[in-house]
């Protein structure tokens, strides 16, 4: 049976997951995650939302996904531990050593290669399952075919990122990091207020997004500015391919979107539970016409 992972960057929005129909969710925990600490959850809230998804039967992964300097190594592998305390279900992680090491350290703890690791080919999917990850996790903008070739790889689970945000780059790796961000103050200590892992400059795994794609681009001819832009940040969704993602053997189906508010995770999370249950059902699945959302769901600030 395919699981429907849903992002959720706050409490509201993780119970809004869980109420529309969402098997799985996935957080950020404060000063761990790439995606900023707008959308992160602090301790506190990541343990009422274990509390209330393993109430539901349903499981939490954290996003661990900055690649850690050699100094922060510890201090990440340190606080997966706690989480197993916690009771987590999972972590997400974007580097191949961290991957080895969590499982040398942790024998069971549920782990997955981030997007970010940029799996391409069966060999990437047996690499990560040999270096201990249980599942990995690849762009929709993969072809079926190419997931079934992926899906024959045995001993991993199967993720696909269905819903995502349409990126001028390779999904999950960004080539302008946080280290553009120049003259950035010293962080505070880790586990105080603004805390954080900063992650590894030379491997683009920064721990803080400074939104730097965000940021108005200026056309100059001469001296004179003839147009300014902003780079593309729709969400772009291949719902209308998901017979076909799960007749290849997809065993995830995942949704992007820490940031979304709670008024707007719960209908996109019943549009894909909708959609899941007619394959389940071996029922066609309810037209969608779009393959973009309309504008009011575009997200700029991920």
């Amino acid at each position: 049976m395919p699981v429907l992972l849903v992002p959720a960057g706050s409490r509201a929005a993780a119970q809004a997951a869980l109420d529309a129909g969402a098997d799985a969710i996935y957080v950020g925990l404060k000063g761990f995650s790439r995606g900023g600490s707008r959308n992160e959850l602090t301790a506190p809230e990541l343990q009422d939302v274990l509390v209330a998804a393993h109430a539901q039967g349903r499981h939490v992964q954290a996003a661990l996904n900055t690649i850690p300097r050699q100094a922060e190594r510890r201090d990440l592998v340190e606080k997966v531990g706690e989480l197993i305390g916690w009771g987590i279900d999972g972590v997400i992680v974007n580097d191949a050593g961290l991957v080895a090491e969590l499982r040398s350290r942790y024998p069971r703890l549920g782990i997955t290669a981030s997007i970010g690791c940029v799996v391409m080919n069966e060999a990437d999917v047996a690499f990560y399952r040999d270096l201990g990850a249980d599942a990995v996790v690849l762009p929709g903008t993969l072809t079926p075919d190419e997931i079934a070739a992926f899906a024959q790889v045995p001993g991993v689970v199967i993720e696909v990122m269905v819903h995502m945000v349409d990126e001028f780059i390779l999904l999950g790796r960004c080539w302008m990091p946080s280290y553009y961000q120049m003259n950035q103050a010293l962080p505070a200590p880790l586990g105080s207020s603004g805390g954080r892992l900063l992650g590894s400059v030379k491997r683009g795994g920064a721990g803080v997004c400074f939104k730097i794609c965000e940021q108005p681009w200026e056309l100059y001819r001469g001296v004179r500015c003839v147009v300014t832009r902003l780079l593309p940040s729709r969400q772009i969704s291949a719902i209308n391919h998901l017979a076909d993602l799960l007749n290849a053997g997809v065993d995830v189906i995942k949704l992007q979107g820490r940031s979304l508010a709670p008024d707007l995770v719960a209908p996109l999370v019943r549009r894909y539970r909708l959609a899941i249950d007619a394959w389940m059902a071996g029922e066609p699945l309810p037209a969608f016409a779009e393959s973009c959302l309309e504008p009011s769901w575009t997200v700029m600030r991920r």
